[in-house]
């Protein structure tokens, strides 16, 4: 291949990759496409990546301008920094004799594609994760039934449900009692929230979304569904767990902005254990299709210790579960 054909295809694969880099410098903010371009600034990294490895080999000096577009797009997947915990800390002041007892909590969280999801597989990985609490999105009452009949009660025996036909349907099953809370008024799908925790431990307030997808005529809607949300959590007091398919990557400026609002963390981001970079969508086995954006999240309050967070694969489903082992003290 002469040194004009690799030199084209360097800029081909650049020019391929550009359009997700302003969309996410935007912040993916409707009412355009740019929402749904920003999401793939991960693929993005790939192309952009390639056409610096081949204008490095043909030709060095077209390398230099191309390589940042994919410094930046390959800087925003890069995952954040762990916390160590090596630095010295201050001692703790002595709790109080009633102060709760720190919190555990295992939490799973499923897209169930419309009640298409394998109910005997979900009871195999709550049961061999140790689940404490999972949350569906995507709910109908069908799929409530077959869950009760492949024995989730015995599992988790406490349920906060809102099932609905089609997608806008959520739920939350529990280890421990759970009392409800009101829903996030104004969304399009069910939200249900309730507070739960161990006998003698803190309780935690709980949330499971499903937000608009932002595709076409709804980006719209998408935001503001997600700024109902940071408003709902903004407002809770103690600590609380959101999870559920938000339709929102960190490559989206509304999402990030939910994170830093209402104080919590993406339990992917910051993990002991995690499973990079957990892209959970889409997970569709009947055509040649990789997962390349993260969508599905487990949120955690920043100052928890998340032990693992893990994206599983569902069978018949499109999106890949999040597992998150969360200790809150």
């Amino acid at each position: 291949m002469s040194h004009g054909v690799t030199w084209l295809a360097a800029v081909i694969l650049t020019i391929l990759a550009l359009p997700p880099l302003p969309a996410r410098l935007a912040g993916g903010h409707p009412p355009t496409r740019i929402t749904q371009l920003a999401a793939l600034a991960p693929v993005a990294a790939v192309p952009a990546t390639a056409a610096v490895i081949v204008a490095a080999i043909t030709s060095g000096w077209l390398a230099i301008p191309l390589t940042i577009p994919a410094v930046i797009l390959l800087a925003w997947q890069l995952p954040p920094r762990r916390r160590t915990g090596r630095q010295a800390a201050p001692a703790p002041a002595p709790a109080p004799e009633s102060a709760p007892a720190p919190v555990r909590l295992r939490v799973l969280t499923v897209n169930a594609w419309g009640g298409a999801a394998d109910p005997a597989a979900i009871l195999r990985i709550v049961q061999q994760h140790n689940v404490d609490v999972l949350a569906v999105q995507e709910l109908p009452p069908q799929l409530v039934s077959r869950l009760a009949a492949a024995g989730l009660a015995d599992l988790l025996p406490f349920s906060h449900l809102d099932p609905r036909p089609g997608s806008p349907g959520t739920g939350l099953w529990a280890r421990w009692p759970l009392t409800p809370l009101p829903s996030v008024a104004g969304l399009t799908s069910a939200t249900p929230r309730a507070r739960t925790g161990p006998p003698g431990g803190r309780a935690v307030t709980l949330t499971a979304v499903h937000p608009m997808a932002p595709t076409y005529g709804h980006a719209a809607i998408w935001q503001r569904d997600l700024t109902l949300i940071q408003q709902a959590l903004t407002a809770t007091d103690g600590p609380h767990i959101v999870a559920g398919d938000f339709n929102a990557s960190r490559d989206h400026r509304p999402f990030r902005d939910l994170l830093a609002a209402a104080g919590l963390t993406d339990c992917a981001d910051s993990g002991q254990s995690r499973s990079w970079p957990g892209f959970t969508w889409p997970a569709i086995r009947v055509i040649p299709a990789l997962p390349v954006m993260r969508i599905d999240h487990v949120l955690a309050p920043r100052t928890a210790t998340v032990h693992m967070s893990r994206a599983i694969r569902i069978p018949r489903t499109d999106h890949y579960g999040v597992f998150a082992d969360i200790e809150l003290t």
